[in-house]
């Protein structure tokens, strides 16, 4: 019984730290305007663009940001199916995050994913709080790996 509560929990806390996680990103306490994305400078092929503020490649960006942006809309519809269903469906999930980290290239990029999915496979086990815990703070880092 209690890993089906923490099941609701899982999705309810997915989306309330996707929201905080979107939120957060878009206050900045810096003066100074940011650099472009990409400059008038030519660069090597083997130095992609990075964001700034983690090392994140742009293409892993491209990568992270629907995962993150998507956590609550493939978390949330589990919490209502019975247990055996969503544990099949969190496993699926976990192989699409496994096969999407493989295409990252970046160490932060692959450090961020990686992070949120250790973090989910662990809520697995965990109580509701504890998952709550582990799941806000890999949200939250995964949201904000490409701000």
């Amino acid at each position: 019984m209690s890993q089906r509560s923490s099941l609701g929990a899982l999705a309810v806390l997915a989306a309330s730290a996707a929201l905080v996680a979107g939120c957060s990103s878009s206050s900045s306490s810096t003066t100074a305007p940011s650099a472009p994305a990409y400059s008038a400078a030519p660069t090597t092929a083997s130095a992609p663009a990075t964001s700034a503020a983690t090392g994140v490649s742009a293409a892993d960006c491209k990568i992270i940001n629907p995962i993150s942006s998507g956590v609550a809309a493939k978390l949330v519809p589990l919490q209502s199916e019975p247990k055996a269903k969503a544990d099949a469906g969190i496993k699926a999930y976990l192989a699409e995050l496994s096969a999407d980290e493989a295409k990252l290239t970046s160490a932060d990029g692959k450090a961020a994913l990686g992070a949120f999915i250790t973090a989910l496979e662990k809520s697995l086990t965990e109580t509701t709080s504890q998952a709550t815990t582990t799941l806000t703070s890999a949200i939250g880092a995964l949201g904000s790996a490409c701000s």
